[in-house]
């Protein structure tokens, strides 16, 4: 189990989530720690990560990050320990450490796209409406060896 909250490192290259050790998340990641990540916008601007996944359990790490939302997805079971709380050992992080990424940004309003798509029909070009940007590892290293450089 994701929750639904998503966290950045590294000035957002890197992602994080809540996750339950006690899903079988955990001996999928093991098995393979290669991991996709999308996201869509209402104005269907999308982005998709690629990366590798990394479970972190210290405590204090996941206190940093801890939300008492999280108590609606873990609940209590009544033991004083497994209490959904941040000292609960079935809360911990996934890191998400990209190695590319993809993404496209509408570029027009909804009237000018309707248009752009129509003409294409009409025409046979391809409707420029949106921008897809494809971002490589090296390019990523390199944001996250800036991003070092200035913490």
């Amino acid at each position: 189990m994701l929750t639904r909250t998503c966290k950045q490192e590294n000035g957002g290259i890197d992602l994080l989530f809540h996750t339950n050790t006690e899903s079988g998340k955990m001996a999928d990641l093991e098995s393979d720690p290669h991991v996709n990540i999308s996201f869509l916008n209402n104005a269907g601007e999308w982005a998709s990560i690629a990366g590798t996944a990394t479970v972190v359990t210290d405590r204090e790490f996941v206190r940093k990050y801890y939300s008492p939302s999280l108590k609606a997805w873990f609940g209590d079971l009544g033991d004083g320990v497994h209490d959904g709380g941040p000292g609960d050992p079935r809360i911990a992080m996934i890191r998400v450490s990209t190695v590319t990424a993809t993404y496209m940004v509408v570029r027009k309003g909804m009237v000018a796209r309707g248009m752009d798509v129509a003409q294409g029909m009409v025409t046979g070009e391809v409707a420029g409406i949106n921008r897809l940007r494809e971002i490589g590892s090296g390019e990523v290293e390199g944001w996250r060896e800036r991003w070092r450089s200035v913490q």
